[in-house]
């Protein structure tokens, strides 16, 4: 396997997520070597200027496709960093039960949605200057895992397992700690996140792969799966602590009856 078809498998085996990736950190390279020699050479690339989103909407109407390429221009690295690694891992749990074009769908419409709001709220008076980054695209696809897999389990370090949904929550949180016009594109990525999830949820299906539902089967039967076996890993845990401390013998009948079920159980692939 090459180098790209590793990246491939890393991202899940989604060519889109693999290049989406590699887009935004390659359009950060390009504008930030530019602006690099710009400042070395004394002249004005001007490159961002023309990618990213302005807040008024007659110079909007003068460069329409900002409201795409915004989102593949990002404020400084850590922008960068934090926003390419949420995109990998809520991308790539959206991916357990959604298609790549599903999730491109999260993606781009999330960022239309929150480019729209930014220019609905500087409009009126909530926000200006020129909107960047691919936070609302983000949060929408954070937002529609939460939703399609609530229950996932993450283990955070530190904290143990945690349910995907409350994750999801606090990232939101944090996100929409920010203020004025950029707060309104944050809160248009998870709008149209959770719209379409909760769409997609109860059935309400848009063109595209019918593999969907089974994959969004499997995907519950397999988080259910990993939970079941989590639980049977802390009781086993358990009993073995009390046998550590107390001997087998102190274990009841029930106990050793569970303590046998456990151990075979789990030992089953």
């Amino acid at each position: 396997m090459n180098l790209l078809g590793k990246w491939y498998w890393l991202c899940g085996r989604s060519r889109w997520l693999a290049w989406m990736i590699l887009t935004e950190v390659g359009v950060w390279l390009v504008v930030t070597v530019l602006s690099l020699l710009g400042s070395t050479f004394h002249f004005d690339p001007a490159l961002s200027e023309w990618l990213t989103l302005p807040s008024g909407f007659s110079r909007f109407a003068t460069r329409p496709w900002t409201l795409l390429t915004y989102m593949a221009v990002q404020f400084d690295f850590f922008h960068l960093l934090f926003n390419v690694l949420w995109l990998y891992w809520f991308g790539k749990i959206l991916l357990l039960t959604l298609s790549e074009k599903r999730l491109a769908v999260f993606f781009i419409g999330g960022g239309v949605a929150g480019g729209l709001l930014f220019l609905g709220a500087s409009a009126l008076g909530a926000g200006g200057g020129m909107l960047c980054g691919c936070s609302a695209a983000v949060i929408a696809v954070m937002c529609g895992a939460a939703v399609m897999m609530p229950d996932y389990p993450l283990n955070l370090f530190l904290i143990g397992a945690v349910r995907l949904k409350w994750v999801a929550l606090a990232c939101c949180l944090l996100t929409l700690l920010g203020g004025g016009g950029n707060q309104a594109a944050h809160i248009g990525g998870a709008l149209w996140g959770l719209a379409l999830a909760v769409m997609l949820r109860r059935g309400i299906t848009l063109p595209g792969p019918r593999a969907d539902k089974e994959r969004s089967r499997d995907a519950s039967k397999m988080v259910r799966i990993l939970r079941e076996r989590r639980d049977d890993m802390e009781r086993l845990d358990a009993l073995l602590d009390k046998i550590k401390i107390s001997g087998y013998e102190s274990l009841s009948r029930r106990e050793k009856d569970e303590l046998n079920t456990l151990s075979t159980r789990i030992k089953k692939p």
